[in-house]
């Protein structure tokens, strides 16, 4: 029976979901990276072994990994807050090495989904291969965002991941339309991505996977971030235009990708390119339309010994 080793986290449902539908299919072995103490890892000359109460294995015999929402462990009480930061990195510095140095499939390598998940980068891609993009401004400046979103009626976003942690919680930055009475007085220290608010017909998600494409349209009552409310949405599976098909996979291969979630919102016939997701989550997608995205993430996993 195939072996995939799965880096993750312990509340990433999507990862329960693809255990449970195909464990008839391969032998799991999932590592919670947030639990990290609950495993033993050993990288002796070149051999890597990971185990835990439950499970040993090499990684010589795995056939393929599945690398997902890698979260770090908390470390309150264990060590001093000041040593967090430097535990953090050589926990993840280890995960990092296994990944980069497996010769196997993996999906997908983190200095793969680093490169792509960079919103400037992939923009600078989107652009070549003619992308129809929304004005937008990336910048630290005062001056030139205000005289931007003077322009154009504007949205802000993180540039990055979002995410604000305090010492119980985390939250997420969302989009949101730009309040021209805000001060900007710290945009110097930590710049922004300013873009063309674009009145939208529907929002798309195309989820990639391998050369197979799964196009959704998004129906939100929120005509600026449709991820606020997820209960108040509505899909429908529709034909993407050719065109538009081409230049994802197209996009795909650029990024040297396997898998990824591309967004859009649509104007007439207009498609907008808005980002890609390298890493981003489709189960829900499959649950609410019977899509078979885990199908070909599991033809991707075990294409090696298929």
């Amino acid at each position: 029976m195939p072996k995939i080793l799965i880096i993750t986290s312990s509340f990433d449902l999507t990862c329960d979901y693809i255990i449970k539908k195909f464990e008839r299919k391969a032998q799991f072995f999932r590592l919670n990276v947030d639990f990290f103490q609950d495993y033993e890892i050993s990288i002796q000359n070149h051999l890597t072994t990971i185990c835990n109460q439950y499970w040993r294995v090499g990684l010589g015999e795995i056939d393929s990994i599945y690398y997902r929402k890698v979260s770090l462990p908390d470390l309150t009480n264990i060590f001093d807050d000041k040593y967090h930061y430097y535990v953090h990195r050589e926990i993840f510095t280890v995960m990092e090495g296994i990944l980069e140095s497996f010769d196997g499939v993996c999906l997908s390598k983190p200095s793969i989904l680093r490169k792509a998940d960079n919103k400037i980068y992939q923009l600078k891609v989107a652009q070549e291969l003619g992308f129809e993009i929304p004005e937008l401004n990336i910048s630290n400046s005062a001056s030139v965002s205000k005289t931007f979103y003077k322009k154009f009626q504007s949205i802000v976003k993180p540039i990055s991941y979002g995410k604000i942690y305090d010492e119980k919680k985390s939250a997420v930055m969302q989009t949101n339309l730009v309040d021209k009475d805000i001060s900007l007085n710290t945009l110097k220290y930590c710049p922004a991505y300013f873009q063309r608010f674009i009145e939208k017909d529907v929002d798309v998600r195309v989820t990639v996977v391998g050369k197979k494409t799964f196009p959704v349209k998004i129906f939100s009552n929120d005509k600026v971030d449709w991820r606020k409310d997820y209960d108040s949405l509505n899909y429908e599976v529709f034909l993407l235009p050719a065109e538009i098909e081409d230049k994802c996979l197209c996009l795909m291969d650029q990024l040297d990708l396997n898998f990824g979630a591309i967004d859009f919102v649509v104007k007439g016939e207009i498609y907008y390119f808005l980002e890609i997701n390298a890493n981003g989550q489709w189960a829900w997608l499959e649950n609410e339309l019977k899509l078979p995205i885990s199908d070909e993430i599991m033809k991707i996993l075990l294409k090696s010994i298929l």
